[in-house]
C-alpha cells in the first residue's frame, strides 16, 4: 500500500533549482505583505493557475484534515517550471486511518499528462483531482491502490494577509487561505472496502504561488496553526535573505465562530529560549512571543516549547542528490511542541484561551 512519494516541495523547488540558471534578482524595494495595495475578498477564480513562462514559477495547494475518531488525509497539487521540464504537475497523497496501514503516494508528470480548467479551479494530475463548486466547497478524488472522495465545505471565508503577497519587482511570493476552516466528508477505499470519513472544522487548505526559489528567497519560513474549538489561530514568519532585504515578514490571524476576527499583516514575532545546534549551526527558537495590533484591537501569544524534533531535508536524497541540493542550501525542520496562550481584543472585550500544539521552524540557510 506504501507508494515512495515524490520529494517534499521546499527540497524539490532546491533541487530543481540547481538544474536552472538563476536570473539576477531587482534591485526595487521589497514591499511586505502589509505594504501595497490591501487584498479585496478572495474569489475562486483567482485559485486558477496563471502558467507562468518564468523559470523559478511555481504554484502548491495544499489540502489536509484531522478526521474525528483519528486519522488524517493529506492532498498536495504542485505545478512549477523548475528543473529540466517546464509546467510539470506533481500529486501527493497521504491517508492515515485508525487500524490501517499508512498510504503515501507520489507522482510527477509532464504538462501533456495533466489538466487545468480555464473557467474555473479545476485539477486533474496523476489520478488525483481537485475542483471547487460554487462559492465554497472544493471535491476532490484520488485514484490509486486507495481511493479517496472528500467535499471540503467552508465554514470560513478564504482569506489573504494584507495585500497577498510579498514582493520585490517582478519577483513575488504569494499566500492565500483557501480554506481556514472547513467541515468535511467523504470516504476511503482500502482493499475494497470503504470507510465513512468527517471532520467538523477540522479541514484546512492554502496556495502558494511564486517565481522565486526557497533558498533565493528566504533564510527561515516558521508557522504555526491551531484549532481550539471555536478559536482558530494561524500566523506564518518569513525571514527573507540578503537579497530580498532581510527583513523578517509575519502575519496573524484569528477566527472565532465562522468569523475572522482579529488579523495583523505587520506583526512582531520574537524569538525566546533560543538554543544552538551544533550538528547543524542553526539557532533554533524553544519559546515565541507574537504580538500584533488592528483597527479593532490588540492580539498576544505566547509559546514555550518543551519538547522538539527535527529533521534533515535532504535526508531521503541519494548520494548525488544530496551534493547537489546541499551545495544551494541546507535545509533542516525543527517541530516545537508546547503549551501556548492566545489573548486578543475583539469587539471591546478579550478572549483568553490557552491550548497545546507545535511551530514548524523550516531553516533553508544559515
Amino acid at each position: 500500500m506504501r507508494q515512495r512519494p515524490i520529494a517534499a516541495s521546499m527540497v524539490g523547488l532546491m533541487m530543481a533549482c540547481a538544474l536552472s540558471v538563476t536570473p539576477d534578482l531587482a534591485s526595487a524595494q521589497v514591499q511586505g505583505w502589509s505594504e501595497g495595495s490591501a487584498a479585496r475578498q478572495v474569489s475562486m477564480r483567482e485559485l486558477i493557475p496563471r502558467m507562468s513562462s518564468g523559470q523559478a514559477y511555481s504554484e502548491r495547494y495544499g489540502f489536509s484534515v484531522d478526521l474525528e475518531g483519528g486519522g488524517h488525509i493529506g492532498m498536495d497539487f504542485t505545478i512549477s517550471n523548475l528543473g529540466i521540464r517546464s509546467g510539470y504537475g506533481a500529486a501527493q497523497v497521504r491517508v492515515r486511518l485508525p487500524g490501517q496501514e499508512r498510504y503515501e503516494y507520489g507522482e510527477r508528470v509532464s504538462r501533456g499528462d495533466w489538466t487545468t480548467a480555464e473557467d474555473r479551479f479545476a485539477l486533474d494530475i496523476a489520478k488525483t483531482q481537485v475542483e471547487a463548486r460554487g462559492d465554497d466547497t472544493f471535491v476532490l478524488r484520488h485514484d490509486g491502490d486507495v481511493k479517496v472522495e472528500l467535499t471540503f465545505r467552508n465554514t470560513m471565508p478564504m482569506w489573504r494577509p494584507g495585500s497577498g503577497q510579498i514582493r520585490q519587482g517582478e519577483d513575488y511570493y504569494r499566500f492565500t487561505l483557501i480554506s481556514p476552516r472547513a467541515d468535511v466528508q467523504g470516504r476511503v477505499q482500502i482493499d475494497g472496502e470503504w470507510h465513512t470519513v468527517e471532520a467538523s472544522r477540522a479541514g484546512y487548505a492554502d496556495h502558494v504561488a511564486t517565481n522565486v526559489a526557497p533558498y533565493e528567497l528566504a533564510k527561515r519560513f516558521s508557522r504555526f496553526r491551531d484549532y481550539n474549538d471555536d478559536v482558530f489561530v494561524i500566523w506564518r514568519e518569513i525571514e527573507l535573505s540578503e537579497k530580498f532585504g532581510g527583513r523578517t515578514l509575519t502575519w496573524a490571524m484569528v477566527g472565532v465562530g465562522e468569523r475572522i476576527v482579529f488579523s495583523d499583516a505587520d506583526a512582531q514575532l520574537r524569538p525566546g529560549n533560543v538554543r544552538g545546534d551544533g550538528e547543524t549551526g542553526y539557532q533554533v527558537p524553544h519559546a515565541v512571543q507574537l504580538e500584533g495590533e488592528s483597527g479593532q484591537g490588540e492580539m498576544r501569544f505566547v509559546m514555550r516549547g518543551d519538547r522538539m524534533e527535527k529533521k534533515d531535508l535532504l535526508a531521503s536524497y541519494g548520494r548525488a542528490a544530496r551534493l547537489v541540493a546541499s551545495a544551494l542550501s541546507k535545509p533542516w525542520q525543527y517541530n516545537i511542541h508546547g503549551d501556548y496562550a492566545l489573548e486578543v481584543e475583539v469587539g471591546g472585550r478579550t478572549l483568553r484561551t490557552r491550548g497545546r500544539g507545535h511551530y514548524t521552524v523550516d531553516f533553508v540557510n544559515p
